[in-house]
């Protein structure tokens, strides 16, 4: 085992090993590089006129080995996957089982929502002035408006956690947004999460549309509305948190709880800058994520560290007292290693090839000089490069890119998107 105590002053030869509080793999590698920066509704209308029909586990499968195998060579031992998908065993099962092959840490969480992503609909959301009434939407849209009953959801889930065995990798609950969910999901979420003694991931405020249909629709913001369920606490992570107040970070700091910071995500799909600044001060632990491949494209959290710093003048990370780099590091490792993982993360750690600079971590690009990544102690990246090449993953990945990509599939995401730019604000 690799010692990696040091102190901020001297050259880097080892760190902890970092921990990517938010991803979706299914989503993921095989949209690297697929999509352009919209609006976040404009974007989604993109990425989910690319599928045709329901990935299968062997697909799912693949996208988690390729992910779980990016997020190990990037010097990330433990991540956070909130997995959308065919709520089934098999397909469930097929990513938890890659992760244990690849020897992560990781948090599966299996995502349930009742009110539809496309667009907000006047039958919908009816005291939202933007909303779109159904008959406006083309033919083709009609079928990604269609949601399933979530009692169904909610059992399919249960079934799911209360089933797995596994080790290093445990399965959980998630809610796709606060706008994506009645009032009585959120409700019986609650209840079920109790149950199960689940931690909760719940996508929360992300955009500035969002935070307009919160407010006129519920009256509230997400954040209020989250709390208002008794969804807030310290078994709770919130990714993104961009468009919030005052007020919705004293809950949060209130209820203890968890918060992702995905800024490289966040400029693409224009978003905002969340405020992270003002949450660190308030007591909020704030942790860091790429996001999946299709918003933020690479699983380096290094990068992420970039942004994080290069942007401390506006989010608020140069109001806090402190050397900026020193404030940002913590958020990749200590902050979210406090998410629930299994084990000893202390045996979790990087090993550089060569000495990098002691502000490497966030200027650089140390990626090219890790030399071996450990997770429990063990070395993990030459048996997991092998075990990703047995199982043709890339090959697997390859194909629904070019899928993805094809001429057919980007004007159907063309105009997919023009329907979620009706309603997009930017920042």
């Amino acid at each position: 085992m690799i010692d990696t105590a040091q102190t901020p002053e001297e050259l880097i030869t080892t760190l902890p090993g970092l921990v990517n509080a938010h991803l979706h793999s299914p989503y993921g590698p095989q949209y690297r590089g697929v999509t352009r920066s919209r609006p976040f509704e404009a974007w989604l209308g993109d990425i989910m006129a690319r599928e045709d029909r329901p990935a299968t586990p062997e697909e799912i499968a693949a996208c988690a080995l390729v992910t779980g195998l990016e997020n190990l060579s990037a010097g990330n031992t433990a991540l956070v996957d909130q997995y959308f998908g065919p709520q089934t065993k098999e397909h469930v099962y097929s990513l938890a089982r890659a992760y244990e092959e690849l020897g992560l840490r990781a948090w599966v969480f299996v995502t349930v929502s009742d009110l539809p992503y496309l667009c907000f609909t006047t039958e919908s959301f009816p005291r939202f002035p933007k909303a779109i009434p159904l008959a406006e939407l083309p033919e083709a849209a009609l079928p990604l408006m269609q949601t399933s009953r979530y009692e169904d959801q909610l059992s399919a889930v249960a079934d799911i956690i209360r089933g797995w065995q596994g080790s290093r990798v445990k399965i959980g609950l998630a809610l796709s947004n606060p706008v994506w969910c009645s009032d009585d999901l959120l409700r019986d979420a609650a209840q079920l999460a109790r149950e199960l003694d689940s931690p909760v991931v719940i996508h929360a405020e992300e955009s500035p549309t969002q935070r307009e249909v919160a407010l006129s629709q519920w009256g509230m913001s997400g954040i209020r509305r989250l709390a208002e369920f008794g969804l807030l606490s310290p078994r709770t992570l919130l990714p993104h948190a961009v468009q919030i107040d005052d007020a919705d970070i004293q809950l949060l700091a209130e209820h203890g709880v968890s918060i992702s910071h995905n800024p490289i995500s966040n400029l693409k799909l224009q978003t905002g800058i969340a405020p992270i600044g003002r949450m660190i001060a308030a007591g909020v632990n704030v942790c860091l994520g790429s996001d999946g491949q299709g918003s933020g494209d690479s699983q380096s959290l290094f990068s992420v560290l970039k942004f994080v710093a290069a942007l401390a003048g506006l989010n608020g990370l140069r109001d806090l007292e402190g050397v900026v780099e020193e404030i940002a590091l913590p958020l990749a490792i200590e902050n979210g290693r406090r998410l629930w993982f299994e084990g000893d993360l202390s045996r979790d750690s990087i090993e550089f090839s060569q000495p990098l600079g002691p502000y490497a971590y966030a200027w650089d690009d140390p990626v090219p000089h890790i030399a071996e990544v450990y997770v429990d102690g063990v070395p993990r990246l030459g048996d997991a490069r092998r075990l990703v090449r047995e199982k043709g993953a890339d090959r697997i990945v390859n194909e629904l890119r070019a899928q993805a990509a094809n001429p057919e599939r980007a004007a159907r995401a063309e105009r997919f998107a023009a329907i979620g730019a009706r309603q997009a604000r930017s920042r």
